[in-house]
């Protein structure tokens, strides 16, 4: 079995899925912030892009952590889902399924969903190929050169406020997001639980604060395809 015979072990298999959650979920969190800097405008956007890709081997080693950690996780969840099933009697499916939350119940469908939506999301705005027409070249003067060099950088605010006038294109990510934010809420609390960290005088606070995060991070990112729809962001292009 090599490398996946951690999937032997139920113990493992929660320490690899809280593990490989956490790097997830301090990406989203990381990858939200990032987002969010459309709102300073094009050249912040556009800088902080450009930033990104001037790192070279350090975020080619972040993407293949990120990879790694995604289809480990996926992997375990199925697993581990699949146990699950084998181990309840049927006579208890009714019991146990009025008890369980809505997003627990329902981790593994808004997880495929997920995948689904982050194929997308890297056809569209990473790799390009869903909307090539949406690439575009930025020149521009950095404010320490002289004055006759011009540079060329990736526009990216540009892609994304015209990817984002396309209300399907708009939709898809809404519902993308409320989607990640629903996974969230229950993947935090289970994150902690498989850590030990599920006391009951201050697990009701973790479980207020992941919802919170869950929350805030649906809202965050909802609310730019809904700005450039209403042309508070973008505007002018």
């Amino acid at each position: 079995m090599g490398f996946f015979s951690y999937l032997r072990s139920t113990v493992l298999s929660k320490v690899v899925m809280a593990i490989t959650g956490a790097i997830i979920v301090l990406y989203v969190i990381v990858h939200t912030a990032g987002n969010l800097l459309i709102y300073l405008g094009r050249d912040t956007l556009n800088s902080y892009s450009a930033f990104l890709h001037s790192l070279g081997p350090i975020l080619w080693i972040i993407r293949i952590i990120l990879i790694v950690s995604a289809i480990l996780h996926i992997i375990t969840s199925i697993k581990l889902k699949f146990e699950n099933w084998r181990s309840k009697p049927t006579k208890y499916a009714v019991k146990n399924y009025l008890k369980a939350k809505f997003t627990s119940r329902t981790m593994i469908w808004t997880g495929l969903m997920i995948l689904a939506f982050v194929i997308y999301h890297l056809l569209h705005f990473t790799i390009r190929v869903t909307n090539p027409q949406h690439y575009y070249p930025e020149f521009y003067q950095p404010h320490n050169a002289v004055s006759s060099v011009i540079l060329e950088r990736f526009d990216v605010y540009r892609m994304v406020v015209l990817g984002f006038q396309n209300p399907l294109i708009s939709i898809v990510y809404i519902i993308g997001v409320i989607t990640v934010g629903f996974h969230l809420d229950h993947a935090i609390q289970s994150m902690f639980q498989t850590l030990g960290y599920n006391q009951k005088h201050y697990f009701p606070t973790i479980q207020k604060c992941s919802t919170g995060i869950a929350i805030i991070i649906a809202l965050c990112l909802v609310s730019i395809p809904i700005s450039v729809m209403l042309g508070f962001v973008g505007g002018g292009i």
